[in-house]
């Protein structure tokens, strides 16, 4: 299972992760053309990359920016504890 913070494919870099629990992550990071975005992934088991997945490489699948902030929000109200969890 590959840890969320080192899953930086070509395209999208990873700046923070704001949720990572239950082997399910949130990143805020910057897409190929600058932009900030909002991505998601499962984390997978122990011999499992996760989904999504490229070639059996782990990936992030990425929100609408105009999803990003209800979804960030969301979160928060949620739990805000949650908010920022970092497992590993």
């Amino acid at each position: 299972m590959p840890q969320p913070k080192s899953v930086n494919p070509r395209n999208f870099k990873v700046i923070k992760i704001v949720y990572n629990l239950n082997n399910f992550s949130v990143a805020w990071g910057e897409w190929e053309d600058d932009s900030r975005v909002l991505a998601m992934r499962w984390n997978g088991g122990p011999n499992d990359a996760g989904y999504p997945k490229t070639f059996g490489n782990p990936v992030w699948f990425l929100l609408p920016r105009e999803l990003s902030l209800p979804f960030l929000k969301t979160l928060q109200e949620f739990d805000s504890s949650l908010v920022n969890a970092e497992e590993g």
